[in-house]
């Protein structure tokens, strides 16, 4: 236990220090939200994926292939879909605005009400998220360290803070692409030994029924595809996510940094699933969120097992600093000037200051609430934190950037409060289904109709 103790802290203070000193870098505000607008696609996607894969897409993805096979690939599958339309036909338009944040070009295109709204959707939703990572990396801290739960959120918190407290995105994308190589390392080195150990893909097809294990849609057709529209909107919807390709230094390399995150996401979906259904298939009766986990464990020496688990918590550490460093953005840019506030000096200091006082405030709220929660109350609200970031976004937003001027502010508020509205109100009700539908279909149809309106020159 001394050897794998050991290897985790190295791994972790490894990442610990790399996030500290890419704050020396740090000579302004731009330098902390986008990196200066100076990052190169490898850049691009160590801050996009590094806040988009995290627990869900390891050990969340190993869970659901041990209880429900293939359809555990939809995380990964969702957000390379995300990605690719992201580099297809956003990437260049976005860069393009030349703002530090979503509610920026909202504001810029449907005004401020519109903006604001956009912005309480995005902050909860992301704030929920936050919360989820940080219960899951303390979940596994305790796993592995004899640490009270407190505790266990509480060094969780500290080294999301060294992620990006200081250095902002600067240091975000040199830690992401880090995070990304040595994610794949681990993954190929598990499913490597998976194969050793007799979990050949001929063996686990013989193990294992063909419903629901091999079946892509094995959770039934509404579940399984909800997943991937919601990490679709997902990525087009949240801070983080759109903020990589904002930092990007010009149009072109924005559109290949997301080209990339698309070829490199679905990949680790699939590793993950290989590992997964060899636990199944092996008979092991466990508790499904610990199958990688217990994997690393029984394959692996200890110093090997702590340095590729410590690997593993920096995924879910990862994204949950991406995750504060988007909504910090969004307070120090969008809420504090709303409010009146503004932070710029002669020398940049105030404006840094109140950045990194905006991601602390963020992490000490996420690690305060997820200290006192339940990680089932979380699971339950996962798929709500999806919907409230894009429901009411996702729509106004396609349409701002393809179709400039013609969606009416007016019609773009309706479309967003109904979008938000009919997610939240929809688990009210006591029935089965995703509310991010209810929440898009409302949305979808204020947007149609303020296109056909302003077509014909009428208003709200």
């Amino acid at each position: 236990m001394v050897t794998f103790t050991l290897a985790v802290a190295t791994v972790l203070l490894a990442f610990a220090g790399l996030g500290v000193w890419g704050a020396r870098r740090v000579r302004s505000g731009s330098d902390f939200t986008v990196a200066g607008r100076s990052a190169s696609a490898p850049a691009v996607v160590g801050i996009l994926l590094g806040a988009l894969v995290g627990g869900a897409s390891t050990v969340g993805t190993a869970q659901l292939a041990y209880t429900s096979g293939l359809s555990a690939l939809w995380f990964t599958l969702g957000g390379g879909l995300g990605c690719l339309l992201l580099g297809w036909g956003f990437a260049a338009p976005l860069r393009r605005f030349g703002v530090e944040t979503l509610i920026q070009l909202l504001e810029e295109r449907y005004g401020r009400k519109t903006a604001l709204t956009a912005l309480a959707a995005s902050f909860l939703g992301t704030f929920l998220s936050v919360v989820a990572q940080f219960l899951s990396g303390a979940a596994l801290l305790a796993s592995v360290l004899p640490l009270p739960p407190a505790l266990a959120v509480g060094g969780t918190a500290l080294l999301v803070l060294a992620f990006i407290a200081l250095g902002g995105l600067r240091s975000y994308g040199t830690l992401g692409q880090a995070k990304i190589l040595l994610l794949y390392g681990v993954l190929a080195f598990c499913a490597l030994a998976a194969h050793s150990q007799g979990a050949t893909p001929t063996f686990l097809w013989k193990s294992l029924p063909l419903f629901p294990w091999f079946h892509p849609l094995g959770r039934g057709l509404g579940v399984d595809l909800g997943a991937c529209v919601s990490l679709v909107v997902g990525v087009f919807c949240t801070q983080i996510y759109l903020q990589s390709l904002f930092a990007a230094r010009d149009e072109a390399t924005a559109r290949r940094g997301a080209l990339w995150s698309a070829l490199l996401m679905p990949p680790l979906g699939l590793l993950g699933v290989w590992v997964g259904l060899s636990v199944r298939a092996w008979g092991v009766d466990i508790d499904p969120a610990l199958a990688l986990p217990w994997f690393l464990l029984h394959s692996f020496s200890p110093g090997v097992a702590g340095l590729l688990w410590g690997i593993l918590f920096i995924t879910v550490v990862g994204c949950a600093a991406g995750l504060s460093l988007g909504m910090g953005t969004n307070l120090a840019r969008d809420l504090l000037p709303a409010l009146g506030w503004n932070g710029k000096g002669a020398d940049g200091r105030g404006e840094i200051r109140a950045l990194r006082l905006s991601v602390l405030g963020v992490v000490a709220a996420a690690a305060a609430l997820g200290a006192r929660s339940g990680g089932s109350l979380i699971l339950q609200w996962s798929y709500l934190s999806m919907g409230l970031r894009g429901a009411g976004t996702f729509f106004p937003l396609v349409l701002g950037v393809l179709a400039p001027g013609r969606l009416p502010p007016p019609w773009a508020l309706a479309s967003a409060l109904a979008g938000l509205g009919g997610t939240l109100l929809w688990p009210l009700t006591g029935q089965q289904g995703e509310p991010l539908f209810l929440g898009l279909a409302l949305s979808g149809a204020f947007c149609l109709a303020g296109f056909w309106a302003g077509r014909r020159g009428q208003r709200l």
